[in-house]
């Protein structure tokens, strides 16, 4: 099938259909993605995780909810494969599950000088469900139900969260759980 009669199947534009194959492209907009799906003769999870049922990998883009600070406290209301709630949505490159999110960077803790720096305004692409690992960039809910976003490190037996701003002290993770790894981030100017 052509471009232009996948396009005139769904009834978007053939420019529509060359960003979502175009790789760093666009993602099919959330009201597409069961009429491309049903079209392709996958599922939608299929289409959002970009993993068959079979295995194999797709080249498609998908897009997730972008939440808030204490909706991330509660991820698991998100469902993906059947978002309720009008959300605005981020494309993303990496595969996705049924919680995944995105999440926007508040305040200057993880700013650094030098590596890996997110600055205020950054999108993050948080992923719930991967079990999380030392070095990895964490989201994690303390005592009180907030979110922080931190370094997860470890130093001898103990875990710690570590901003990478100098002028942040680093803290024990103690009873605080961590509630997402970040597999992406992106920063939007406009």
């Amino acid at each position: 099938m052509s471009e232009q009669q996948f396009a005139d199947s769904l009834g978007v534009s053939r420019g529509a259909v060359q960003q979502w194959e175009k790789p760093g492209g666009t993602a099919p907009k959330r009201a597409n993605q069961a009429r491309v799906a049903d079209l392709l003769g996958i599922s939608v999870a299929e289409l959002v995780s970009g993993v068959s049922a079979g295995g194999r990998g797709l080249d498609v883009r998908s897009e997730v909810p972008l939440v808030s600070s204490v909706e991330a406290g509660n991820y698991t209301v998100i469902d993906n494969f059947n978002l309720l709630k009008p959300y605005d949505t981020i494309p993303v490159s990496v595969p996705i599950k049924r919680h995944t999110y995105a999440l926007r960077v508040h305040g200057d803790s993880m700013v650094s000088e030098v590596g890996d720096s997110f600055p205020e305004g950054s999108i993050l692409v948080v992923e719930p469900e991967m079990t999380p690992e030392p070095g990895d960039y964490v989201i994690a809910l303390n005592e009180s139900n907030e979110t922080t976003f931190k370094q997860l490190v470890r130093d001898g037996g103990d875990l710690y969260l570590k901003p990478l701003n100098t002028r942040y002290p680093i803290k024990l993770l103690g009873t605080a759980r961590v509630i997402g790894v970040v597999r992406e981030f992106t920063k939007r100017f406009r």
